[in-house]
């Protein structure tokens, strides 16, 4: 335990077992690290509209409210807090309930420690399997409730009025494919960008091509691909929208890759080299799921013959969405509320 932490643990626990004395902690606040981890809960929220959302600095807070929502700064004193990071220690006293949620779907890389799931009275994963996985890491806190940010693909929420308002919006040219590229972050071992970031104006005349990347992405890798004529940045986070009307994914190992394929449309991925955290499991998924490329090269012969056999792959899409979500069928955000109010029972 550093002296630090210490410093913040101590005047903590005295507020928070002072405001409960007198019945003055509040509710069931839910955690913003980022922009990402709000739509990540933002189904939820709807269901549960008096959960108050906390950000954790204030640009987090700023990124909120420039899309209409109004949150306080942390620290606050809850009964109830809801992370979707393993950010526990935030709240360091045993009597607040906590409840974890993924950030992205399934485990792209493998689990942390146990402990950091275990800090959590529950942790909810995208699947039954996660919770078999993690009950052989001795991590006794998972619940399997699907992945709430994917709702509005399949409960109808995300319509065609919207999807052609996004075409229009980034003026799309409907006789050429759309083609997504993302990847996670450069300075990480699991990423591919530096492959394809300088070289996408190869593409521009054949296809319509959109760009998502990490937050933590190098301003000279994001400035590079914004400055390519003819391509479409994706400053906007809330990426649904933009999975929907894409007709192809083209990723690394980023998680993002998860809610394309519960779409079901297909997807080239570059090959790269085991690390410690990328496990087996999720090489033998991207292998069975995906086109494999090295080079851009490769990526530019596989691109045609990828749109042409949009059904090679599907079965296998079918099997890994059965194993990383188990049930797409738009409620992941009602069993998580479900499972919120049966904690606080």
């Amino acid at each position: 335990m550093t002296l630090f932490r210490n410093l913040i643990m101590i005047p903590y626990k005295f507020i928070w077992k002072l405001l409960s004395l007198f019945n003055r902690t509040s509710g069931i606040d839910f955690l913003c690290g980022n922009i990402v981890d709000y739509f990540c809960f933002r189904p939820v929220h709807k269901l549960m509209p008096k959960v108050r959302i906390v950000a954790r600095n204030r640009r987090v807070q700023k990124d909120l409210k420039s899309i209409g929502i109004d949150s306080v700064l942390y620290p606050t004193f809850p009964k109830v807090i809801i992370i979707a990071r393993h950010l526990t220690r935030k709240f360091p006293v045993k009597e607040i309930v906590k409840i974890g949620m993924r950030h992205g779907a399934y485990h792209f890389k493998d689990f942390v420690s146990k402990d950091k799931y275990n800090a959590f009275d529950s942790f909810f994963v995208t699947s039954k399997k996660e919770v078999e996985i993690a009950k052989t890491k001795s991590i006794t806190s998972c619940k399997a409730i699907g992945f709430p940010k994917i709702d509005p693909m399949f409960n109808g929420e995300i319509g065609a009025d919207l999807l052609l308002k996004t075409k229009k919006s980034l003026n799309i040219d409907d006789s050429k494919p759309i083609i997504l590229f993302t990847a996670t972050w450069n300075k990480s071992s699991y990423s591919a960008i530096n492959r394809w970031y300088d070289k996408l104006d190869q593409l521009t005349e054949k296809y319509n091509i959109l760009v998502t990347v990490h937050q933590w992405t190098t301003k000279e890798v994001k400035d590079k691909v914004i400055a390519t004529k003819g391509i479409k940045y994706l400053s906007d986070k809330d990426i649904l929208k933009y999975l929907m009307i894409a007709d192809l994914m083209v990723g690394d190992t980023s998680s993002i890759i998860a809610e394309f394929c519960s779409l079901d449309k297909p997807i080239i991925t570059f090959e790269l080299p085991e690390y410690k955290r990328f496990t087996s499991e999720i090489i033998t998924m991207l292998k069975e799921i995906s086109f494999r490329v090295e080079t851009f090269d490769q990526l530019l012969e596989t691109l045609p013959i990828a749109l042409k056999e949009r059904g090679k792959h599907k079965k296998f899409r079918e099997k890994y969405n059965k194993i990383m979500f188990d049930d797409l069928d738009g409620r992941a955000s009602e069993r998580a509320r479900d499972q919120i109010l049966k904690m606080m029972r």
